[in-house]
């Protein structure tokens, strides 16, 4: 192995007699991920790393070593709960000892499912595709309602995402695959113990997450799915814009975008209790609104107007404004 690469792996190592490294994919947060081949199934496969970048900069902090190494195994066990065709698949777990600093250090790997194509981002505008409706009809059958099924089944096998964004859903052809669970939470699993550092993307971060981690539960994967479906219709979010705040479409239009923009605020409420309660209720909602795509609303369903936000006004709401803004756009910088 190579003491000058900043990677883990050098092309062509191989792990375990089994799999041989063929690529270096990229890195990010806390993992390394390579394409490698598996010799005795034949196939490729993706195998994930802390990385060793990850492990120099916690160096002499055992406790949160710890932290990170207890995410990546929580990573596996949640993986490895679902089975679903939206779901990455996960394949083995395990550990093998590379050299750092002359010295043996044990390192933990996952080999799962390997896909080639890009994220959802790919499937997404710039600018959002409002007003032209067809290719709201086309993006929602063909991307977001498969994306759906695959959230349901993890939350039926009790296992919640906490981190979903176009950039952690795989592209296999046409099939969402939902990727990356290293802040998943499963009700079968022990919960680590949370430091005082945001994790998350924050434009996609719903408000209890911001606050207490472990008050969350579906309806913040529900808030993310709003979210994401806000920068479907309306267009990519930027850094600076304020986080934890209910999204809503700047126009309407037609009975189908105004019906739209209805399921995104209801998606993206900033009180939890207020919010969509469940994907099969977020599914049901844009299920009927493609079947009847021209259907005028009762005035008891037309949207409600965002109402002022939940932490109060004056003074000290301008303050925590700045101060989110601030720590979001740290948050953004240091995840991207």
């Amino acid at each position: 192995m190579n003491e000058a690469s900043n990677k883990t792996f050098d092309i062509g190592t191989v792990l375990h007699d089994k799999w041989v490294i063929l690529e270096f994919i990229g890195r990010g947060g806390m993992g390394e991920v390579y394409r490698a081949h598996q010799l005795n199934l034949n196939r490729d496969v993706a195998i994930k790393v802390i990385s060793k970048e990850y492990v120099k900069s916690l160096e002499g902090d055992t406790e949160a070593m710890n932290l990170s190494l207890e995410r990546f195994i929580r990573e596996v066990q949640a993986m490895a709960q679902v089975r679903h065709p939206n779901v990455l698949q996960i394949f083995d777990h395990g550990s093998l000892a590379v050299q750092r600093n002359d010295e043996d250090v044990s390192v933990e790997y996952i080999a799962m499912e390997y896909i080639p194509g890009g994220t959802l981002r790919a499937t997404m505008s710039e600018e959002g595709f409002h007003p032209e409706e067809n290719r709201v009809r086309e993006w929602l059958q063909d991307f977001f309602l498969p994306l759906l099924d695959g959230v349901e089944a993890m939350h039926q096998a009790g296992v919640i995402h906490r981190d979903l964004k176009p950039e952690n859903v795989l592209l296999d052809g046409k099939t969402p695959k939902i990727a990356d669970f290293g802040l998943a939470r499963s009700c079968r699993s022990k919960p680590c113990t949370q430091s005082m550092d945001m994790r998350g993307t924050p434009p996609y971060i719903s408000p209890e997450h911001f606050f207490d981690l472990k008050r969350t539960d579906e309806r913040t994967d529900v808030y993310a799915l709003g979210k994401i479906l806000f920068e479907a219709v309306a267009g990519r979010m930027t850094p600076d814009r304020i986080p934890f705040r209910q999204a809503a479409l700047p126009s309407a239009g037609t009975p189908f975008f105004e019906a739209l923009d209805h399921i995104v605020r209801n998606a993206t409420a900033e009180e939890k209790d207020e919010r969509t309660p469940s994907i099969g209720a977020m599914k049901q909602s844009l299920l009927e609104l493609l079947k009847s795509p021209e259907k005028e609303l009762l005035p008891a369903e037309r949207p409600r107007a965002p109402k002022a936000h939940r932490f109060g006004g004056s003074l000290f709401e301008v303050a925590l404004g700045l101060f989110l803004a601030v720590t979001a756009g740290l948050g953004y910088f240091i995840f991207h």
